[in-house]
């Protein structure tokens, strides 16, 4: 199983909230989010708390205003529900574009259903 690591294309759900418990984010009944990992596509100390976890993982993670680089404390919830190693175009570019297999069904025309099935 492959881990969340550089160069690998990370889909995440997520359930973002602030220091007060708000919601701000929630994508948990979404398609997946996507970004390539050590693109600098998110923030790089929520990428340091992701890094290592493989598919079907489930981690709470806080990013604390302390650190400097948020202004409030956030609280994420995620699962990850795909790790995959990141196409050359992909590396190139610095961001996925292809999207997450979750994403495609039977009337898709992605690149996955062009190039994989």
């Amino acid at each position: 199983m492959m881990q969340v690591q550089q160069g690998r294309v990370v889909a995440m759900r997520y359930i973002m909230r602030n220091s007060r418990n708000e919601v701000l984010e929630n994508n948990m009944n979404s398609t997946p989010v996507s970004y390539l990992h050590g693109a600098g596509g998110i923030l790089p100390l929520l990428q340091a708390q992701v890094e290592g976890l493989c598919e079907g993982d489930k981690k709470l993670v806080f990013l604390g205003k302390e650190s400097g680089l948020v202004n409030d404390d956030f609280s994420f919830e995620i699962i990850i529900d795909e790790v995959r190693q990141a196409l050359e175009q992909e590396l190139l570019l610095g961001y996925p574009v292809q999207p997450p297999a979750a994403a495609c069904n039977d009337d898709c025309d992605c690149y996955m259903k062009q190039h994989i099935n």
